[in-house]
């Protein structure tokens, strides 16, 4: 008995990876023709199968004589021409970041730096204690690639042929997913474009990578496994500068990372919100998370506005920043108060976070909420209604406390 069972066992398998090699001929449709199997089920088969047909007149003309009806033979026909187009596709395909616009597919192409600047000044006012940072610039204030959407769809094409890499567009052969890149803000200073790529300390050295209060989030959707679609997170603003930046290894022989994927998104295109109309939210209002409908939506000084009501028909507005669809997910930002002065987080980093005030706090309440909020590593303080502008009046960083606009240093 048991050596029955595992007779049959093996006879399942050889048969089961005969399956799984097995391709489809000319012949192969003509056999199943003649043992019987109908139209429908041959059609089926050849649409699930691996296929290999000889689609040239004398085959169909054979195919005809054996008695193959049209239907089946159109099926054959089909099947050979999307071989046939797959492997002109593989053999012809692009790869790069491409933006869609409409039905039409657009490649970024690649801006190299024109040069790299380091600023001193407040290495030098805290005696060396606070990082020196590295930027690399680009000429012009704005991309040559024009964005008309705030949640712009890009499509990350790679090298299905990893054996070639070229010079001019090495990334896509080396890198194998929209991961290994970062979607990174821009800052404009005076006729240029900057980006942090490093930092220098007299004490801990030199650090290599993009600052992480300036990457946005987004979305990777696998198409296959060449293919990706990434929409950012959120919106991103009008006006902007942004761009995709490679993060990781490089390979020897020549290859540097001195350019970026850069794009501009139009200053005249409308915000795009991340909530429609008629869904609800949770919201932080009134120092509590209430649950509200949308009803309307606006555009103020570049931040995105949502009225509404909550669940007791009381009017409301608010920020986009300030709501979430998961109701703990908001509840996690909340640290508390300090004299009244409602504090919570607005973005994560490894080495620290952005936090979000109702009012400015002084020096005193800054070390005050370190210690109460157990802050740790560098930490960047906004005011209420300037989270979306990412910008801090006050900050945590290399045991000071930085209030930016007087660039005062004050020892923790």
């Amino acid at each position: 008995m048991k050596k029955l069972l595992l007779g049959l066992v093996s006879l399942f398998c050889s048969f089961y990876a005969s399956a799984q090699n097995e391709i489809l001929t000319n012949q192969a449709i003509i056999d199943m023709l003649e043992l019987g199997f109908t139209e429908d089920i041959i059609v089926t088969k050849i649409s699930t199968s691996k296929c290999d047909f000889n689609t040239e007149i004398d085959a169909l003309k054979s195919l005809k004589e054996k008695g193959v009806n049209s239907n089946i033979i159109v099926s054959m026909i089909k099947a050979a021409k999307s071989i046939q187009e797959n492997e002109e596709y593989a053999n012809d395909a692009v790869s790069g970041i491409f933006i869609k616009e409409g039905e039409k597919m657009v490649r970024i192409h690649p801006t190299i730096f024109s040069g790299t600047k380091t600023n001193t000044l407040g290495s030098a006012l805290s005696y060396g204690i606070a990082d020196a940072k590295i930027k690399s610039t680009m000429l012009g204030t704005t991309s040559n690639n024009i964005v008309n959407t705030t949640l712009p769809e890009f499509y990350f094409l790679f090298e299905r042929n990893r054996n070639n890499i070229s010079l001019s567009d090495w990334w896509f052969s080396v890198a194998t997913s929209p991961n290994q890149f970062a979607l990174v803000k821009l800052e404009t200073k005076g006729k240029r474009r900057e980006l942090e790529t490093g930092k220098v300390n007299i004490y801990a050295g030199t650090s290599v990578g993009v600052n992480e209060e300036n990457i946005i989030k987004f979305r990777i959707t696998e198409i296959n496994d060449y293919e990706y679609k990434v929409v950012p997170e959120s919106p991103l603003k009008p006006g902007g500068e942004y761009c995709f930046f490679y993060q990781g290894s490089i390979p020897q022989g020549g290859y540097n990372n001195q350019a970026v994927f850069d794009f501009s998104i139009s200053k005249t295109c409308k915000r795009s919100n991340a909530y429609p109309v008629g869904s609800y939210v949770f919201v932080f209002i009134e120092n509590k998370i209430k649950k509200c409908l949308i009803k309307d939506v606006n555009v103020e000084n570049g931040e995105i506005y949502y009225t509404g009501e909550t669940s007791t028909f009381k009017k409301a507005k608010w920020r986009e920043s300030s709501c979430s669809l998961d109701k703990e997910e908001l509840k996690a930002t909340i640290l508390g108060q300090i004299d009244d002065v409602q504090c919570r987080v607005i973005k994560k980093y490894n080495n620290g976070m952005t936090i979000c005030i109702s009012k400015e706090l002084t020096p005193d309440q800054i070390k005050k909420a370190k210690d109460a909020f157990s802050l740790k590593g560098k930490i960047m303080f906004n005011l209420e209604g300037a989270e979306g502008k990412g910008e801090a009046y006050a900050g945590i960083d290399d045991g000071f406390i930085i209030i930016y606009k007087s660039n005062e240093f004050i020892k923790l």
